[in-house]
């Protein structure tokens, strides 16, 4: 039976202790190694960017720079897929080893950067610096479309380095019940302590259920992770046709997993979905459920989508 790679697999990740060493032995894409600080492996280096100290063992194992630490110190958290899965350093996620193609890289490739803050203005009014020091409308960056010869104009796009980014938020103008920002996201309405706010996790899962899959499913919804309430955690599973065992999900949704529809074809060009017309998307989708509800024998009128 064929595998399916699902989007869920991101969500396996399994969470370290964050480390407060000062240097670690890091190893280069060479096969080299060399000691560095962790301000010298993080520096111009994203927070959600993961990589590798080394290629040595079973590619599951990874770290990121973390400026959370106690008194602004960065500190490398470290991250381990699940046995059986490996890290992609290209998609920065966790999939199955086999399809996992770059275990001996440490790191995504470094993109040029623009050169945007500078002691003195390097470009006329109204146009920014490409790394490359080309000079070009500040309207072009962050268009999706790389107008620099070195395609830097689309690498400093987060929401603290777009230059074409919304202003932030003015407090004195934006006042509850009508309006609540917070410039830094730390702010709570309500002035509420971060540990009475409660937290909402959702777990969802798409693509064909089946025995490459529902041990894990098991393992994860044991029965022995609850929610504050006392009620066992449960998951929302959009189930594709293709390769589906329909006891499997039949036996999901009797223990009060919601269960929804994914597509029948599960196509992954996206101009067949793009370019659909009406009657494609009610084969696919209404198509789906009427599956579901007949093989999985779920008669409740719950699969909604």
């Amino acid at each position: 039976m064929a595998r399916t790679t699902t989007s869920w697999l991101a969500l396996l990740l399994l969470f370290g202790a964050a480390t407060a060493l000062t240097r670690v032995r890091r190893q280069d894409d060479g096969g080299e190694a060399d000691d560095q600080s962790i301000d010298e492996l993080c520096d111009q280096r994203p927070p959600d960017e993961y990589f590798r100290l080394s290629t040595d063992g079973d590619c599951r194992d990874v770290v990121r720079c973390d400026q959370a630490g106690e008194n602004g110190i960065t500190r490398l958290a470290s991250v381990r897929c699940p046995n059986g899965l490996a890290f992609d350093i290209e998609r920065q996620t966790c999939d199955w080893r086999t399809n996992v193609k770059n275990c001996d890289r440490v790191e995504k490739p470094r993109k040029v950067l623009p050169i945007l803050k500078t002691d003195e203005p390097v470009c006329p009014e109204g146009k920014l610096s490409c790394g490359n020091g080309e000079c070009i409308e500040k309207e072009l960056f962050c268009n999706d479309k790389p107008d620099c010869k070195d395609e830097s104009d689309e690498n400093a796009c987060t929401v603290e380095t777009d230059p074409n980014r919304a202003p932030d938020c003015d407090p004195t103008q934006c006042v509850l019940p009508d309006c609540f920002c917070s410039a830094d996201g730390t702010r709570i309405p309500g002035s509420i302590e971060p540990n009475q706010v409660p937290q909402m996790i959702t777990l969802t899962f798409n693509g064909a259920v089946n025995v490459d899959n529902i041990d894990l499913y098991e393992d994860i919804f044991n029965g022995q992770r609850n929610n504050p309430n006392g009620c066992q955690i449960r998951g929302t599973f959009f189930v594709s046709h293709k390769y589906t065992n329909y006891s499997a999900v039949q036996d999901l949704h009797r223990r009060g997993h919601e269960i929804g529809v994914f597509s029948l074809t599960h196509k992954d060009d996206p101009n067949y979905w793009t370019q659909g017309s009406y009657d494609d998307w009610l084969a696919e989708m209404a198509g789906a459920r009427l599956i579901i509800e007949r093989f999985a024998n779920i008669t409740d009128g719950s699969i909604i989508g």
